[in-house]
């Protein structure tokens, strides 16, 4: 069998073709360093603590948003950010709270959204009574902001504590 010089051209081409690098597509526009979003939401969880700590109830509902909703413990939900604002002086008008740390588990980040999950153990005092330290976990959804900042959306915890008999 003989092969013209044509068809080993033409076999060539094509190999040549299959072989070379693929124009690639321009670049989608990324979303925000998963790492960057978790770094953010870790020093606005600290900001919260270290605010509702001094008692500042003002102070540690500045990351949520005005239209979020926080579900805590045996409370009715907490609609919007003036009810979260009230919520929060009302807990912390309770209690003293002396010690707390959040620890974040991980953050899923997805567009203008991130979901949050993590554990916090605080100590709290109530007004008459003795401290007892409190163990929670938690589920915070978050929203990119206009100003590119992150402000938390919805917000539920609950306690590590036994509800009791």
């Amino acid at each position: 069998m003989r092969i013209h010089s044509r068809s080993i051209a033409l076999a060539a081409s094509i190999l040549l073709a299959a072989c070379a690098p693929k124009e690639e597509a321009p670049a989608e526009k990324k979303g925000d360093d998963p790492a960057a979003v978790r770094a953010a939401i870790e020093k606005t969880n600290a900001n919260f603590l270290a605010s509702i700590q001094k008692g500042d109830a003002v102070a540690g509902t500045a990351q949520y948003a005005d239209d979020a909703i926080v579900m805590m413990p045996n409370e009715k939900a907490w609609r919007g950010h003036e009810a979260i604002t009230k919520g929060m002086t009302g807990f912390i008008s309770q209690f003293a709270i002396t010690a707390g740390q959040a620890t974040t588990a991980d953050v899923i980040v997805s567009g203008d959204y991130a979901i949050e999950t993590g554990a916090a153990i605080w100590t709290l005092t109530p007004k008459k009574g003795k401290a007892m330290t409190d163990t929670v976990k938690y589920v915070t959804v978050w929203k990119k902001q206009a100003d590119a900042s992150w402000k938390i959306i919805r917000d539920i915890n609950n306690s590590d504590r036994s509800a009791g008999p």
